[in-house]
């Protein structure tokens, strides 16, 4: 999994509740990418941030046939049938983080 400080500058959603979402890297882009587009899943259950919103983005890159994920309803791991960059998580970045605090 990967964390970096990024924008939102693109979101769309398609007829089967499938989200993709375009960050744009605000942290010097570590790993030489600027841009990142991500998949969020129709069944997943974290906050997903609005256009514009600055914050902490959270993904995870698998691979197809090597990575598994988890079926509640079988109790399997069953691995990933395409090769894709999911969301995990945003948290994003509190309004006051860049005042000065005065003691």
């Amino acid at each position: 999994m990967v964390t970096v400080y990024s924008k939102v500058i693109a979101k769309e959603e398609d007829s089967f509740g499938y989200k993709t979402l375009v960050l744009e890297n605000l942290d010097n882009a570590p790993f030489g990418h600027k841009y990142c587009m991500l998949t969020v899943l129709p069944n997943w259950q974290s906050k997903i941030p609005e256009l514009g919103e600055i914050g902490y983005t959270t993904y995870n890159e698998v691979i197809a046939g090597i990575d598994k994920w988890f079926c509640p309803e079988t109790g399997q791991m069953i691995p990933y049938n395409y090769t894709n960059i999911y969301f995990i998580k945003f948290v994003k970045k509190p309004d006051n983080l860049n005042k000065d605090i005065i003691i």
